[in-house]
């Protein structure tokens, strides 16, 4: 799986970053924790903050297209984040704390 970043933009008032990117792959649709974990990987940020919001397979390709946020802190995350968004993101984590385990 390779990902690469097409756009970084600041938003100030939500005090994030936010990523639109490209994950080439190989078989299935990478998972939310993989995309998550190697995102969080390569632009050197705490996957507590990161929050991948979505993740779209372009139809006839190895490839999904993605959008992802870096809050600055966890106080802004959890005052603006949809509570599903929240879950899907939390759940992917738990199970990445079992398979360490």
């Amino acid at each position: 799986m390779e990902i690469k970043i097409l756009s970084e933009r600041y938003n100030p008032l939500l005090k994030r970053k936010e990523y639109r990117f490209i994950v080439d792959h190989d078989g299935a649709t990478p998972t939310f924790k993989d995309v998550k974990l190697k995102l969080a990987a390569i632009l050197n940020a705490n996957k507590d903050l990161l929050i991948v919001e979505r993740i779209v397979e372009e139809a006839g390709m190895q490839r999904a297209r993605g959008y992802a946020k870096l809050y600055d802190n966890e106080e802004m995350l959890k005052l603006v984040e949809r509570e599903h968004i929240l879950r899907k993101n939390k759940i992917e984590e738990e199970t990445a704390a079992e398979e360490g385990e």
